[in-house]
């Protein structure tokens, strides 16, 4: 028991990095002309691609259809779309405050309310720790973005983007699915959906192809293959709740991950907003309980998470 939630935190870490390689990838992309629409599609159609032979391999495992729609709904184009746009529209400030904050509130509040269980005092204390760092890294972002549209419209897509990533853990934490074959039929099921109308609203831009090339490893590859398999088996040794507190941990391993890949320094309030989210997501596992939180209750007669 100890040993896989011990792997399920090392996965949480290795996901959230995974998720900062990806944002500041999203970041370099944007500064190349490339729009939320073509991230979107090397984000699934990459990751399509590069899964192929793993799909075809595994076609007999396959999750059923049904459960890999609606996975594919929650986590498929409208959650990249949406937070894309939000990003388009609303502060970076805003962007690692609510999109996180709510896919936490989320899958806490659907693994409290569908388990029975109250989140305990400590998991309650990690999580205000957790948005108090978010919102240290947050205050030192830009306060204006480049963008069309309202910034409440963009704070509506992030809110939407984080509900529909909480969902999404929260699923799979109650279905338990084998997680290279259900990422790799998710990015398919999506490319098939968006590929069409992709190519009917906006078309192929012209881009370089060393700069398609270096989309389809950040979207495809990081983000939409190793970071969704990473934690998505973190999420079976972790149940949703734990698991994603983990999203807190993705602004600021972005902040980190800026050094060596746009060559970013962060400054003392970032390395602040960073060990804060640390310490709020230590505080929110409670590493020293060493069974899982489903049967913690059960073994010692309690009802907290």
């Amino acid at each position: 028991m100890i040993d896989r939630q011990a792997q399920g935190v090392a996965l949480g870490f290795l996901a959230a990095l995974s998720w900062g390689v990806y944002n500041v990838g999203a970041e370099i992309g944007q500064a190349s002309g490339f729009r939320p629409a073509d991230l979107t599609l090397l984000r699934y159609g990459g990751a399509a691609l590069l899964m192929a032979p793993l799909l075809i391999l595994a076609r007999h495992r396959l999750p059923p259809l049904r459960r890999v729609a609606f996975l594919a709904l929650l986590v498929g184009p409208l959650f990249a779309l949406a937070f894309n746009e939000g990003f388009q529209r609303a502060p970076l400030s805003h962007a690692v405050v609510i999109g996180p904050g709510m896919s936490m509130l989320v899958a806490n509040l659907l693994d409290r309310w569908t388990g029975g269980q109250r989140l305990g005092w400590q998991r309650l204390l990690g999580i205000a720790v957790l948005i108090g760092g978010l919102l240290v890294i947050a205050s030192d972002a830009p306060t204006t973005r480049a963008g069309r549209g309202s910034v409440l419209a963009g704070d509506l897509f992030f809110v939407l983007s984080g509900s529909l990533w909480g969902v999404y853990v929260f699923t799979m934490g109650r279905w338990k699915l084998p997680a290279v074959e259900t990422t790799a039929a998710i990015a398919t099921l999506a490319t098939l959906v968006y590929l069409p109308l992709y190519l009917w609203l906006w078309g192929w831009p012209a881009m370089a192809p060393a700069l398609w090339a270096e989309q389809v490893f950040y979207q495809g590859a990081v983000g939409g293959c190793l970071a969704f398999v990473i934690f998505a088996a973190a999420v079976i040794r972790l149940g949703a709740g734990r698991a994603a507190l983990f999203s807190a941990l993705v602004p600021g391993s972005a902040v980190l991950l800026a050094i060596p890949l746009a060559g970013q320094w962060p400054n003392a309030t970032q390395w602040a907003g960073v060990a804060v989210t640390t310490l709020g997501l230590i505080i929110s596992l409670d590493l020293r309980r060493g069974l899982p939180e489903g049967q913690q209750a059960g073994s010692r007669g309690r009802g907290t998470a």
